[in-house]
């Protein structure tokens, strides 16, 4: 049974269209002053909005008529910052660094430190002329973000750090290595998402299921000197076009070496959002094309060359089902109780096949599939469940809800079960100018509009 603390608002007046048109007409004058605030609260607050979804949605292409337009922006509609002004500053604890990487190590012996880039801000731009987002970066390391923003840093410890940001910088995460990742919706010709459990050997989000995952890297670029990460260093050398290639070229390298997918047979990724985890971790997030069949992924994942990253891969479809709905943190089962699905089989080292991880419904539940008849790890990712899907991916599902709900161009409006997920997400996310399309959307398909 869903917790009564989640509230799909979708359907609180799904078939009362006049009331939703009365709620519009005075949630508008609310909504300008969280737009107001937008921007500030994407560079302060990178955390998740509700303890029912734990992560959030900073920035979606929803928001942008590119982005619309193109389901995803293009690299060519991006512009880069990139200076020692948006690195890290140091902290007096920074000595905690070297404490919480060496413990990391015994978890996962396969981590290595090398420079990352770190994500300062983002800013959308509205307008159709010049580009259709900004995006600041300095550089840091994958030892710092394990000594300040990863999974596991104590609370009281991350706290602290923002306390600091915010009083010496003015900037809650002045201090954190906000080390920035990218991830990719792999779409199939066939329709389908190719998705990959995390294995024991990562150092986080282990067991659960993402696209292919990694790190644009500043090595690619020309930086590999560790004193790149200071305020102080130079970095003037480094053209942001290369900063920026670098982002969107990541995203086919990690398909390369996490699927052995042959980096001709994809298309240019493009970028459908950004997001942060419960400690500020950001990510980029990507929709990227291959031009082969889910069987043809299969047969080459065994070409893989980090296939040690996953146990096991599997496919969802394309299409989400028409009965799905989130699966929020609060819903997930408590002890004693029996969970609607689980996984099975962790799956061998690589190479590994589709299926050698997936979910299936208890043999003893005493209940088949949905009424859809999608699968349950199509439900899972479309429902965005945390038993099964990492925070990375869900908020990659919000995102192509959200640029589905509000796509521009021509072609049959998206369906109701799209636009009631589509405007929960952006809800949720409080990406208040997306939810205002999807209503107006809303309006005109119920014909009041």
């Amino acid at each position: 049974m869903k917790s009564p603390r989640v509230v799909n608002r979708s359907r609180c007046y799904s078939g009362k269209w006049s009331s939703l048109a009365q709620w519009l007409r005075r949630s508008t004058a609310g909504d300008k002053v969280a737009m107001a605030s937008k921007k500030a609260r994407t560079d302060e607050d990178m955390t998740p909005v509700t303890g029912e979804i734990d992560y959030r949605v900073v920035f979606s292409a929803a928001q942008v008529p590119a982005g619309r337009v193109g389901f995803g922006i293009g690299e060519e509609e991006v512009a880069i910052e990139f200076g020692a002004p948006f690195n890290r500053a140091a902290h007096p604890t920074d000595g905690e660094i070297d404490i919480a990487w060496r413990a990391k190590l015994l978890e996962a012996p396969k981590m290595w430190d090398a420079l990352k880039f770190r994500l300062a801000s983002l800013e959308a731009h509205k307008g159709s002329d010049g580009p259709a987002v900004t995006i600041r970066l300095g550089v840091t390391s994958y030892k710092d973000y394990v000594g300040t923003n990863a999974d596991g840093v104590p609370a009281a410890r991350l706290a602290s750090l923002r306390a600091d940001g915010r009083a010496n910088h003015a900037d809650a995460h002045a201090h954190e290595s906000r080390a920035l990742g990218v991830e990719t919706i792999l779409e199939t010709s066939d329709g389908n998402f190719v998705v990959l459990r995390r294995s024991a050997g990562v150092a986080t989000f282990r067991g659960v299921f993402n696209g292919p995952s990694g790190h644009p890297e500043p090595k690619d670029v020309g930086l590999v000197d560790a004193a790149s990460t200071s305020s102080a260093a130079d970095l003037t050398y480094i053209e942001p076009s290369a900063v920026r290639r670098e982002l969107f070229d990541s995203v086919r390298k990690e398909c390369v070496e996490e699927t052995g997918i042959p980096a001709d047979k994809m298309s240019a990724p493009r970028l459908i959002g950004a997001m942060t985890d419960a400690f500020g971790k950001p990510d980029l997030l990507f929709h990227t094309r291959v031009d082969l069949t889910a069987d043809e992924v299969k047969r080459c994942l065994a070409n893989a060359s980090e296939a040690w990253e996953s146990s096991g891969a599997d496919v969802v479809d394309a299409v989400p089902p028409d009965d799905v709905e989130r699966v929020g943190v609060g819903d997930v089962k408590k002890p004693g109780e029996k969970e609607p699905f689980r996984c099975i089989k962790l799956g061998d080292p690589a190479p590994f096949e589709l299926g050698s991880s997936v979910v299936l419904f208890p043999p003893d539940a005493g209940e088949g599939p949905p009424a859809s008849g999608a699968s349950a790890m199509t439900r899972a990712f479309w429902g965005r469940d945390p038993r099964v899907m990492s925070p990375v991916t869900r908020a990659a599902a919000d995102c192509v809800y959200m640029l589905a709900a509000t796509r521009e161009g021509g072609g049959e409006p998206a369906r109701e079960c799209v636009m009631n997920n589509a405007l929960d997400a952006a809800m949720d996310h409080e990406l208040h100018d997306v939810s205002r399309v999807i209503e107006r959307r809303m309006l005109a398909n119920a014909g009041f509009m």
